[in-house]
């Protein structure tokens, strides 16, 4: 948050921009997901997770001497946003996205195990980020 908001300057700013904006923070919403869908591209370019720590590489991109889960860019390029009644949803629809995000076993038999690898997430600098697009939007209804 920007100094000299509180957080009641806050909710009564959000309140004011949910009746201005019928459509309920539609803009808003928009340039969250493309800004969380861009934060989950460049996690996997830098090969990083969403906290910032180092992503553990995996074993194909050891052998290969690539990067981890950006060989083909099909779950990079997997990445959306959609607009849900009061919010917006961030994800992949790939069936592997969900082993690689939390961990655990995976393939056939369930004989992989494979490290959490958590691209996706809400951390410190994202907060900020999210709250300075609500912010700017509040301020261009003023």
């Amino acid at each position: 948050l920007r100094a000299g908001f509180s957080s009641e300057s806050i909710r009564l700013h959000l309140a004011r921009l949910a009746i201005a904006d019928s459509e309920g923070y539609g803009r808003a919403r928009e340039d969250i997901g493309e800004y969380m869908v861009g934060e989950v591209q460049d996690n996997l370019d830098g090969q990083k997770l969403f906290d910032g720590s180092a992503m553990p590489q995996s074993q194909a991109a050891i052998d290969r001497q690539g990067k981890t889960l950006i060989a083909k860019h099909h779950l990079y390029d997997s990445y959306v946003f959609q607009l849900v009644p009061g919010g917006v949803a961030i994800g992949s629809d790939l069936i592997y996205a969900a082993p690689h995000h939390f961990g655990g076993k995976t393939g056939r038999g369930k004989k992989t195990e494979i490290k959490a690898r958590p691209v996706l997430g809400v951390g410190t600098p994202q907060e900020r980020a999210i709250g300075d697009i609500l912010i700017a939007e509040i301020e261009a209804l003023q």
